[in-house]
């Protein structure tokens, strides 16, 4: 979005109030819970703060800071009666806060885009026409906007639309009279995450980890020290802390865009692409790895790799990763290998490959359809062993 400095002023009050009156909200709830030990409802929050407002904050807005209220206690009582560690819901400091809201995309509600995509109608407490450059044309129905405030001091207008479920792969791969069940021509591929190298292929191919936050490690450390040079609550101490935001917010926009570029090339290319069911949660518990595993970031890239397999008519299948390094893909002999040795050879065979795409190999076998030999046969039930 490209608001005028009117409009910016009006956004920015709307943020800091509404943020005020959630931090409000929360107290009350407390306040309820230790007097009779019951949680106030989103109808009980609106009305309760019904008119507060103001001439800042849209009416609506209130509505949906009770919502997100209600919907944050809920996953937080959820949570713990599946007896998960879980945090109660914290009041908002400015910055946890950087969004408003606007909960009905229609012509004449809070918030809808003109007919040539260039202006955003908006209530009129936050500027009532927005300068705005349209990113991509919508698909489906709109049905809520969120106006956010990012690091860089620009504010971006986030448009939830709603698609009609259809099947991927009918859709891309076009059903004919000859070929009334399509089929893919597309290979399968194994895909191996690891730090070495941020993927190996069954095929051979290795992508290179970028390591974008061990490369701009240097430039925070420098901003953080200017941080720290200065007084707390002067100007210039928050001049330096938007900087290592800017710098936080550049590191971040350029892992998720090698992400996706890694994941479009396998989406579109493959027609089953198998990946390890990896417990990322479990493997950041090492205090010597977990800095280079949340630089990888495999999690979000396993996520787009999913997303965009199925827009492509493709699927993505997740096996378990248990003893995939380890294994032979040539005999089946399993060799114990350290994280150090990066050759898997095997004394059985004499297999010599790079281990993480002998790994890849083996992923691609675990998520490949029964084939109903000897090999991969399971028996119906047990069975006593042959004499």
């Amino acid at each position: 979005m490209y608001p005028n400095r009117a409009q910016r002023q009006q956004l920015m009050t709307c943020l800091i109030e509404s943020r005020a009156i959630y931090n409000e909200m929360l107290a009350n709830l407390k306040a309820q819970y230790d007097a009779d030990g019951t949680f106030p409802s989103k109808y009980d929050l609106t009305a309760r703060f019904k008119g507060r407002g103001g001439e800042h904050v849209p009416a609506t807005k209130v509505q949906t800071l009770a919502d997100r209220l209600s919907k944050a206690l809920k996953r937080y009582l959820q949570m713990k009666e599946l007896g998960l560690p879980v945090g109660f819901p914290r009041f908002k400091t400015p910055n946890r806060w950087h969004s408003i809201q606007l909960r009905q995309y229609a012509v004449s509600r809070d918030v809808w885009l003109d007919e040539d995509g260039t202006h955003l109608h908006v209530p009129a407490k936050l500027g009532k026409l927005l300068k705005i450059k349209l990113h991509r044309p919508l698909v489906g129905t709109p049905v809520t906007a969120h106006l956010v405030l990012r690091a860089d001091g620009h504010w971006y207008v986030l448009i939830v639309c709603e698609t009609a479920p259809q099947d991927a792969y009918g859709n891309v791969h076009k059903r004919t009279a000859q070929t009334p069940q399509p089929t893919c021509e597309h290979p399968a591929i194994g895909l191996d995450v690891g730090l070495t190298v941020f993927l190996a292929d069954s095929a051979g191919g290795l992508v290179e980890n970028p390591r974008h936050y061990r490369r701009g490690q240097k430039r925070l450390a420098d901003g953080q020290r200017t941080v720290c040079r200065h007084q707390k609550g002067s100007h210039r101490r928050r001049k330096a802390q938007r900087e290592v935001a800017c710098k936080h917010l550049k590191i971040s926009r350029q892992r998720r865009d090698f992400h996706f570029k890694a994941a479009k090339h396998y989406a579109e290319r493959y027609s089953r692409i198998c990946v390890e069911d990896l417990n990322v949660a479990g493997m950041v518990k090492n205090h010597h790895l977990a800095k280079s595993i949340h630089d990888a970031s495999w999690s979000a890239f396993l996520d787009i790799l999913t997303d965009k397999a199925e827009r492509a008519g493709h699927v993505v299948l997740r096996v378990p990763a248990r003893f995939t390094t380890q294994k032979c893909n040539g005999c089946g002999e399993y060799v114990q290998k350290s994280l150090s040795v990066r050759t898997h050879i095997c004394p059985s065979c004499g297999r010599v490959e790079d281990r993480d795409v002998n790994a890849a190999k083996n992923i691609l076998q675990a998520g490949a359809p029964p084939s109903w030999t000897e090999r991969d046969a399971v028996p119906a039930e047990a069975r006593s062993p042959r004499l």
